[in-house]
């Protein structure tokens, strides 16, 4: 009986190890093939091939993007003040994408310019207060009918 049972422990240990990868190791090279994979997609896809997407609306490139897009940020326009040139966005959470900065572990993000920079009365910079950077259907419908004028890693 006690080695039946003993046999009936190691079996379940054995199982449950084959079914999820306790070795931090392994489960860190799976993170960064990860993301080595979404960085090599958003180049060869969009910025090799921004030609494509350049002076089209922005919802042209999100209907061709196979990642959800999650978070961004308004990027300002150096030369104007009040104006927002760009945004970068995410593929993650805000609070994971911190969590990566502070690890030094690179983020994905594309910036995308637009043609005619968002003037700030526009209601961009409360869109993105209220939305506290999350990419939500308002965003798909306030910067989707903007045109791109450039893209570019965000990294």
């Amino acid at each position: 009986m006690t080695k039946l049972f003993i046999v009936a422990i190691l079996s379940i240990y054995t199982i449950l190890n084959l079914n999820g990868s306790t070795n931090l190791k392994d489960n860190y090279q799976t993170t960064y093939q990860v993301a080595q994979d979404t960085a090599k997609y958003l180049e060869d896809n969009f910025i090799n091939k921004k030609v494509k997407f350049q002076h089209r609306k922005l919802k042209y490139l999100l209907a061709k993007l196979k990642l959800n897009v999650k978070s961004y940020v308004l990027v300002r326009n150096l030369k104007i003040v009040g104006e927002k040139k760009g945004i970068l966005i995410y593929f993650e959470e805000r609070p994971l994408i911190k969590s990566k900065w502070e690890k030094k572990i690179k983020v994905n993000s594309i910036y995308i310019e637009f043609e005619k920079p968002i003037s700030i009365c526009e209601d961009a910079t409360n869109l993105h207060i209220e939305s506290n950077g999350k990419w939500l259907p308002a965003e798909v419908a306030f910067y989707g009918k903007r045109l791109v004028k450039d893209i570019v890693s965000g990294n």
